[in-house]
C-alpha cells in the first residue's frame, strides 16, 4: 500500500484517468471523461470518488467537477448518498439480463431498417466501417474520436430513424459498461459478422440482417453474463 493510500484510506486515482482537456462546457467535458472512465473499467463498479482527487488531476475547482458528478447520478452511472459519498454504480445480473435482451431487439430493428432505408452513401460508410475492422484486428468496431464512424453507429444512420439511433447509442453505452473489460475473451468474430450484415443490408434483406444481429446481442449477452457471474441467475 502507498503512502498516499495509508494516509487517506483512497485509492489513488488511475494514472490512465485522462487529463482533462479544453472545453466550450467544463461540466460537461467531465461528465464526458467520467462517464467514459466508468464505461471503459478505468473508475471500477463501487470505487468511491472523492471530488477533491478530482478537482486536483483535472486541474479544476470543486465547483465544476460536483456538476458533472450530479448529472452522472442523474444519468445512473454514478450512486450519491447522503454520509456515504459518490459511487461508481455496480454490475448486476439482473440489468445485464434485462439490458441485452432489450438491446437485441433494438439492435434487430436498426439492422432491419439499415437494409431498407440505407443510400448508396451509408453503403459506403458501412463498407469502409467493416474495412477498418479488419485492418486494426477490432473486437469492438467503434468510434475512434478522430471523425471515423463505427460500423454500429454506420448501422444507425442507414436506418434513418433519429429516436431508434439515441435509443441504440444509449443502450451500447450501458452494454459496453458490462462487456468493456471482458471484451478480449468474447472471441473475434466481430469482422465475419459485420460482414454478414454487411451482405444483408446491401442485399436489401431486412430480415436476415435483424435476425443475425439480434442473435449476436443475445449470445454475446450470455457470453458476457458468464464471465463476469458464473452461474448466477
Amino acid at each position: 500500500m502507498t503512502t498516499a493510500t495509508q494516509n487517506t484510506g483512497r485509492r489513488s486515482l488511475p494514472l490512465t484517468l485522462p487529463a482533462l482537456l479544453g472545453a466550450t462546457t467544463l461540466p460537461g467535458r467531465l461528465y464526458s471523461e467520467l462517464e467514459s472512465a466508468i464505461i471503459r473499467g478505468t473508475l471500477q463498479p463501487g470505487e468511491r470518488l472523492h471530488a477533491d482527487d478530482l478537482a486536483k488531476h483535472f486541474g479544476v475547482s470543486r465547483i465544476p467537477i460536483r456538476e458533472a458528478l450530479s448529472s452522472l447520478g442523474q444519468a445512473g452511472w454514478v450512486e450519491i448518498k447522503p454520509r456515504h459519498g459518490v459511487h461508481v454504480r455496480e454490475r448486476t445480473v439482473v440489468e445485464l439480463n434485462e439490458l441485452f435482451d432489450f438491446r437485441a431487439d433494438v439492435e434487430a430493428l436498426v439492422a432491419r431498417w439499415a437494409a431498407e432505408r440505407r443510400t448508396d452513401s451509408d453503403l459506403v460508410n458501412l463498407k469502409l466501417a467493416v474495412e477498418r475492422t479488419r485492418d486494426a484486428g477490432a473486437t469492438v468496431a467503434d468510434d475512434d474520436g478522430n471523425g471515423f464512424i463505427g460500423f454500429r453507429e454506420a448501422l444507425r444512420q442507414a436506418a434513418h430513424n433519429s429516436v431508434l439511433a439515441a435509443t441504440s447509442a444509449s443502450l451500447e453505452k450501458r452494454a459496453r459498461f458490462y462487456f468493456s473489460t471482458v471484451q478480449d475473451q468474447l472471441g473475434s468474430d466481430w469482422v465475419q459478422l459485420e460482414q454478414q450484415v454487411l451482405d444483408y443490408v446491401v442485399a436489401g434483406d431486412g430480415e436476415k440482417a435483424a435476425a443475425l444481429t439480434g442473435e449476436h446481442i443475445r449470445d454475446t449477452g450470455v457470453a458476457v453474463h458468464q464471465i463476469l457471474f458464473g452461474n448466477s441467475v
